[in-house]
């Protein structure tokens, strides 16, 4: 795990953790069931056991990242699906991205 805090933004660190391929899909455009144009991605990177949270409409995207709270398994260990722990996390940290910036959104 990499403790070197970043002064990158989140959305730049989960961009280059994409193109990189050092990261794990858990969820990849899932749709809000109000606002189906709105849609939802969840990422984890196995090297500083953090979750990724990307909101989108296609016009604008907002990213928020959090640590796991899980330190065993390792993260990498975790490519077959989400553990509900982390699940219970990010998609809190969804609902916050959700709350700051809704109607960007749904505009």
């Amino acid at each position: 795990m990499d403790a070197t805090p970043s002064t990158e933004t989140a959305e730049l660190r989960l961009d280059k953790l994409l193109r990189a391929r050092a990261c794990i899909t858990y969820y990849k455009d899932l749709p809000d069931p109000e606002y189906p144009q709105v849609r939802c991605s969840i990422f984890g990177a196995p090297k500083t056991n953090e979750l990724f949270v990307r909101l989108t409409n296609g016009r604008v995207s907002f990213v928020a990242a959090t640590q796991s709270p899980l330190v065993f398994p390792a993260m990498a260990d975790r490519l077959f699906g989400m553990d509900p722990v982390d699940h219970a996390a990010a998609f809190g940290l969804a609902d916050e991205l959700w709350k700051a910036h809704r109607n960007d959104l749904i505009a």
